[in-house]
């Protein structure tokens, strides 16, 4: 899913300009609706239930993902890789974590 919704906006990364993104402020060419999509339901229906963070054992705040799918909250994460740079969940190297943003209507 991943692979071709990438390639909707091209596959190219975003460039970042201190703390705000290079994309910041452009409106989109299209904007593709998938909750009608029955696994992204399954996935919404899934997901109701709040992410805990397995640092803190609390809701997850500012979530951040690892590469290896793993779900902290940033300060959590932060702390907890430290200058190992390991995933705290699975010990696998982690040179960098994505920001998760969430949609709730």
């Amino acid at each position: 899913m991943f692979q071709s919704l990438r390639s909707l906006v091209g596959g190219k990364p975003i460039k970042r300009e201190g703390t705000r993104r290079a994309a910041d402020g452009i409106e989109p060419e299209a904007i593709v609706d998938l909750t009608e999509d029955p696994v992204i339901k399954q996935l919404v229906d899934r997901n109701k239930d709040p992410c805990i963070c397995p640092v803190c054992i609390d809701v997850v705040k500012e979530p951040v993902a690892t590469k290896c799918g793993h779900v902290f909250c940033k300060e959590c994460l932060t702390r907890a890789m430290g200058p190992s740079k390991l995933c705290p969940k699975c010990r696998k190297t982690e040179t960098s974590f994505v920001r998760l943003y969430t949609y709730l209507p």
